[in-house]
């Protein structure tokens, strides 16, 4: 492996954002944190990297095929694009510091991929692992562009001019938008891509035949719109609204990747399968678009397709499987249930529908669950594979099996069961290696930020508490007893008017509130207990009645008996033989379990 060949060989002078902000001491209920797993996220992030190769990430991880945890370069390490735009955001989350050099370096990769024309270009010299077969056939020369990833970057650029005010990321990224305008294929009001792939100059090789394209150009273009749209909402830079909406259009009118209601098509003749993560990126990225340019029948078309996609999983704990429309049975990979999740906390955020519990389910369950935390059991399932020789595919090239599980810890599996993080071909007939594909990491991290950014929502001196979920704030702390017992404390520091949305299984009339102990008689506004105004050191806590039911559930053909607290799965039968979820016993009680914890309030939150 030889020195990496950027297009410009020149490295930028930058600057990391100051991250400021304001820690403190305190003792919180032992719930979950989504704080905690942002800060878990940077090690995830910034952990399976390769020092020799600019901190390029390992894009496979897997647990089963060898006697110690093994990670491995790939054409697919280019998902790292979604790992520099996720970065920022948890560091904003948890105030974590952690490789802040690898941080350092990517940014300045970023710059040094910026061609003549604007676009960013991965190299290829120097990045032997880079065979192309996921997205299409080689483009010539060496080094080439994709339209996801300029989508993903430039929402890094835009987060980077957000963060430390440098007119660089803004210039740099409005030449982004002037290549992506150059390179699409534009009729009159919609736009689309020739290719998921492309060499300088616009050149790309077509298949050879359409109907063997392995991913639907829709899916390809979502990030560009997603990119597009977020960065013309923080510089108005309209060009780059105006390419988004025709993009938008195209997907939805003409892709052949969804009906005019919404419902998944399948992509390909010669593939028939639905991948379920193909669709929910572009409704993600739809959405965005929509809420930013005002276009309320974009708005819709998401609302539709997200209600379609709730028909096709599992919603008490969030299971959506990766292939739809196929004879088997595939385990969810962690894409899909980061995207429902995302898209279910903007629909609510922004009153087009109510499903603040479905993303509070989906969160206390399968999302966190997904998250590696402990390295004993990755190593320990390692451990079990029997002391033979290892198939040649077992050790692929460019690989590392350097503290795997050590540097994955924040990182999201990508082959779930219900009861088990790596699913096991026990499980599911046909199945990846069990593991990771980080393009799990980089999109559920990026829902971490989404959901903690809005378990409060604080506008013209209203907050408003969206989720019963542990947070730290500028204007209230939120500490959840949920599912020890319900109750939610909230500590005031700013003068507010407030309201706390009660869990879907509590009855407005079974809700009581005191401040400073005082009983008061909170107003319900739907689901919402209504406090009024409180001013500093208040303390408000809201109580109700929380207890354990029973409920079956069927994924893929198969039943599973889940035993729920709230919204919280503390148990599932049959339990999982590799790597065992749902092991949460110590939630049964009904006596808080308190820690003592750091708290960090960023003195920048990004609206994202």
């Amino acid at each position: 492996m030889g020195k990496i060949e950027y297009i410009n060989s020149t490295v930028p002078q930058v600057e990391l954002p100051a991250y400021d902000g304001r820690t403190y001491e305190i003792t919180v209920p032992d719930t979950l944190d989504l704080q905690d797993m942002a800060g878990l996220g940077v090690n995830g992030l910034t952990g399976p990297t390769d020092p020799e190769a600019d901190y390029e990430i390992y894009w496979r991880a897997s647990f089963d095929v060898n006697r110690e945890p093994v990670m491995w370069h790939a054409e697919s390490d280019c998902v790292q694009a979604k790992f520099i735009e996720a970065l920022p955001l948890l560091r904003i989350a948890s105030g974590s510091s952690q490789n802040d050099h690898v941080e350092k370096r990517w940014m300045e990769v970023i710059r040094q991929m910026q061609g003549p024309d604007g676009l960013l270009y991965i190299p290829k010299i120097g990045r032997p692992w880079c065979i192309f077969k996921n997205y299409g056939n080689e483009p010539p020369g060496d080094h080439y562009c994709n339209p996801w990833i300029e989508g993903r970057l430039l929402g890094a650029m835009t987060l980077y001019f957000l963060l430390t005010g440098d007119d660089e990321w803004k210039n740099a990224g409005s030449k982004v938008v002037d290549g992506l305008n150059k390179l699409a294929v534009i009729d009159g009001n919609k736009a689309h891509f020739a290719s998921h792939e492309f060499g300088t100059e616009g050149r790309y090789n077509p298949p050879d035949d359409p109907a063997d394209a392995i991913h639907n150009m829709a899916s390809c273009q979502a990030w560009s719109i997603q990119g597009l749209a977020n960065y013309a909402r923080h510089t108005g830079n309209e060009p780059a609204l105006d390419l988004a909406g025709k993009l938008a259009r195209w997907t939805i009118e003409d892709s052949r990747h969804f009906t005019d209601d919404g419902r998944f098509l399948r992509e390909y003749p010669s593939n028939p399968r639905i991948h379920f993560h193909g669709h929910t990126m572009s409704l993600l990225a739809l959405l965005d678009y929509g809420v930013i340019s005002g276009d309320r029948e974009v708005v819709d078309f998401v609302h539709s397709g997200f209600r379609y996609g709730m028909t096709q999983g599992e919603n008490l704990l969030g299971y959506f499987p990766e292939w739809l429309d196929v004879p088997f049975a595939t385990p969810l990979e962690m894409c899909e249930l980061a995207d429902m999740i995302a898209v279910a906390v903007k629909l609510s955020r922004h009153g087009v529908g109510d499903y603040w519990d479905m993303a509070d389910r989906w969160l206390r369950n399968l999302f966190v669950e997904g998250q590696l935390k402990r390295v004993d059991r990755f190593n320990w399932l390692s451990a079990r594979i029997p002391a033979t020789d290892v198939a040649p595919m077992g050790l692929p090239p460019y690989h590392s099996i350097d503290r795997v599980a050590e540097r994955n810890i924040g990182a999201f599996v990508s082959t779930m069961a219900p009861n088990d993080m790596l699913a096991g071909k026990q499980v599911y007939g046909w199945s990846y290696l069990d593991g990771i594909a980080h393009c799990c990491t980089g999109n559920a991290t990026r829902t971490i930020y989404y959901a903690w950014k809005n378990i409060m929502t604080h506008e013209a001196g209203k907050l408003r508490v969206n989720l019963c979920l542990n947070r730290g704030s500028q204007w209230a702390d939120v500490n959840s007893h949920i599912p020890y017992k319900g109750q939610v404390d909230v500590k005031v520091k700013e003068p507010v008017e407030l309201a706390v949305r009660i869990p879907e299984w509590v009855k407005p009339e079974e809700t009581t509130c005191t401040v400073n102990s005082v009983a008061i008689e909170p107003r319900f506004d739907g689901r919402y207990a209504a406090v009024g105004k409180v001013v500093p050191d208040d303390l408000v806590t809201l109580a109700f009645p929380i207890a354990e039911r029973s409920e079956w559930i069927n994924v893929e053909k198969r039943a599973y008996r889940t035993l729920l607290k709230g919204n919280t799965c503390v148990d599932i039968d049959p339990s999982g033989v590799n790597v065992p979820i749902f092991q949460r016993g110590h939630y049964r009680g009904n006596e808080t379990r308190w820690r003592n914890r750091t708290r960090f309030v960023a003195d920048q939150q990004i609206d994202w």
